[in-house]
């Protein structure tokens, strides 16, 4: 069972097209009979501290996908850790710190670096129907969005948008990690049919992240930025 769980600001217009995609690919996925007792897509409405309590220590596997160079630093890969989820990510964020914390054999990560990234925003290189026209895997899977069963299920004109924005702009490039994405996403699954290898994973996490405690990054910032001491003024 895939979960995802966002929302979208007001204004964020394609934040929603992909939530409209997303719901309309689980109705796809529960009305066709061969599809819905191996795959089951979830969208969690309103998601939010009461859902995640029960969400996270639930995952097996925690997707933190964002594109290199996009993403400060969020807490939900680490709460995700902590209940022993293996994370499958790219190299951006609090990834970066997981993957040295735990070692390349207990995380998954693809994808291109941030250097690559920021260096295509610069000198504008990237042209994302490129990417769709020599991936025959990609080209079927952005075609899928705007296909019979996917139209069927939800809003053409929401659909061809997306699609539209992916094959026009695709501003967090997703269409040059795709390939990879899915070779790691293979070997991650591979793995898990291991499950006294997974087992370990899960716990050199869970070990591991005590490093994110609040109590370390509070010393931590006390001793590289505020320096504050006991004594009092």
């Amino acid at each position: 069972t895939m979960f995802f769980g966002a929302k979208a600001a007001p204004a964020y217009i394609i934040a929603k097209d992909i939530i409209h995609a997303i719901i309309t690919f689980s109705k796809v996925c529960a009305a066709d009979r061969e599809v819905a007792p191996y795959l089951q897509v979830v969208f969690l409405e309103n998601y939010n501290v009461t859902v995640a309590e029960k969400l996270i220590p639930a995952a097996d596997i925690s997707e933190q996908i964002s594109l290199a160079s996009k993403e400060a630093s969020g807490t939900s890969n680490m709460k995700f850790m902590l209940n022993g989820a293996v994370t499958l990510g790219t190299m951006d964020g609090a990834n970066v710190e997981i993957a040295e914390l735990v070692g390349k054999d207990n995380v998954y990560t693809f994808g291109e670096s941030s250097d690559v990234v920021i260096k295509r925003y610069a000198d504008a290189s990237y042209v994302s129907r490129d990417y769709y026209k020599k991936d025959a895997k990609l080209k079927k899977a952005v075609d899928f969005l705007v296909g019979p069963e996917m139209v069927k299920m939800g809003d053409q004109d929401t659909l061809m948008q997306l699609y539209n924005e992916l094959l026009n702009k695709d501003w967090f490039m997703t269409f040059p990690d795709f390939e990879d994405y899915l070779k790691t996403k293979a070997l991650m699954l591979n793995d898990y049919e291991d499950r006294k290898s997974w087992v370990r994973k899960m716990l050199v996490n869970i070990a591991k992240a005590g490093y994110f405690s609040s109590d370390r990054t509070i010393l931590q910032y006390n001793k590289d930025v505020w320096h504050l001491t006991a004594d009092k003024q």
